[in-house]
Parts: C-alpha cells; structure tokens; sequence
C-alpha cells in the first residue's frame, strides 16, 4: 500500500514483523516529516533533526550546499544543531564552480572525439551517472556537429534511476522543472541506454 506524505514523499509499508513488534507507526512517520530536510547530494537524500533530551543533533550523510544540474542545494535547517553528525566523503576540499567543472568535462570529450579518439566515463554513483547524461546531452544539443557521435551508457542501476527521477521532477531543481513544463528532461535527444 502506498501512502502520499507530501509533495516528496511516499513510503511503503512493507513488512513481516508482527504489529506488536513494530517499532513506529504511521503517526510517528507523519510526526517526523518536519525534521527532513534535502541533502542536495542525490534525489532522496535527506538529514534528520532530531531533539535528544533537549539537544539538538543533526544527523546527515553527504551534502551538498552547490546547486547542480538537476538538484537543489541542501536546506538549511530552521533550528541551529547543538551537534552534527555528517558522513563526508571529501570533508573540507574545495572544489573549483560547477560550471568551470562541466566546462572542462566537455572540452576534453569534445577534444578527444575531435582527434578521433572515444571516451569511456566509468560512473557508478547514484545521481553522478545522471548528471553526467544531463550534461552530455545538453552539450550534444549545443553542438550539432558532434549530433553523428553516439552517446550510450551502459548502467543498469542508472536506467532503473531514471524512472524515479522522472517520477520525483517536483524535487528537482527550478531549472528541470520549468524544463519539464515544455518537454521530459529525462527523455534524452542523444544518449542511449545498452
């Protein structure tokens, strides 16, 4: 059975453990939705608030503060935690603006396929994987005369991505939902799947 929480969230009850054994209820996911925040790391990434005997603790795993190219930038939560608990895969590096980064990822594809060379990208992150594919076909779409050059991927975790990211576009960022308006940003011109 599947419950509609908010204009976000769904859940689905799904278990074999008897009522007497289970250890929140309905009511209690209901309670809980005003302490999720977005993590802006992946679609459905989220962090909790949670009062601990009067402490205010914030729990995540990574985040991201960057708008990309299909996802919001992480919430800021209302309260202020007394602590943090965050896993961070690249703890204080800095990186270089989204758009040098991109920029940079293009030029070198664009100048290996302009000398004849091929390009195999190895992305096995959720979320990477489809930013990756955002941003190839955007620049295909830009640049027609790359249009003869086949794009794949070849993910079947990517391909079964894409059904929930074209299921949750109200969660994207403003830049993917005005494009959704007009046509599927998800329904790629130049990219196949294997």
């Amino acid at each position: 059975m599947q419950q509609r929480l908010s204009t976000s969230f769904f859940y689905v009850k799904m278990s074999k453990v008897s009522i007497e054994d289970i250890l929140y209820d309905e009511q209690d996911i209901l309670r809980s939705m005003d302490k999720i925040e977005n993590t802006g790391h992946v679609l459905g990434a989220a962090m909790f608030m949670a009062d601990i005997a009067g402490v205010q603790v914030l729990y995540t795993g990574d985040y991201s503060r960057e708008e990309d190219c299909h996802l919001c930038a992480a919430e800021i939560p209302q309260l202020s935690p007394d602590i943090c608990i965050i896993e961070s895969t690249y703890g204080v590096q800095l990186h270089q603006p989204q758009n040098v980064r991109e920029k940079r990822f293009t030029y070198v594809i664009h100048s290996t396929i302009s000398q004849g060379g091929c390009v195999l990208i190895l992305a096995f992150a959720l979320g990477r994987a489809q930013e990756l594919i955002l941003i190839l076909d955007e620049y295909w779409s830009n640049h027609p005369e790359l249009n003869n050059i086949p794009i794949y991927y070849a993910s079947p975790l990517a391909k079964r991505c894409m059904v929930v990211y074209q299921t949750y576009i109200n969660s994207m960022n403003e830049r993917i939902c005005n494009q959704f308006a007009n046509s599927n940003p998800f329904d790629f011109k130049h990219i196949s799947s294997l």
